[in-house]
């Protein structure tokens, strides 16, 4: 089970960006999620809704981008999905 985390307080959304331009080791929380209701609800299902925190563990221009959720599980997802995932950077994370 994923473990989602309170919304940050007054998150800035011009400080949002694609999950798909974060940096590897990157902790980031999920602001917004800019897909349809079909995949909203795969994400969903897998996990990534607004409000989790998640640690990029591999982002190139492959083709894929790696996440690190709770107890460090992997999860893997396309680039075009990780463009239309929002982010902010999570500063002064305890991991």
């Amino acid at each position: 089970m994923l473990a989602e985390y309170p919304p940050m307080n007054n998150p800035n959304p011009s400080q949002s960006f694609p999950l798909a331009f974060a940096n590897r080791g990157e902790m980031v929380i999920i602001t917004d999620i800019r897909a349809t209701d079909k995949l909203r609800q795969h994400l969903g299902d897998m996990g990534l809704t607004t409000g989790v925190h998640v640690r990029v563990v591999q982002a190139d221009t492959s083709g894929q981008v790696i996440l690190a959720v709770k107890n460090d599980s992997r999860l893997a997802i396309g680039l075009s999905m990780a463009q239309k995932i929002m982010v902010t950077r999570v500063e002064n994370e305890v991991q």
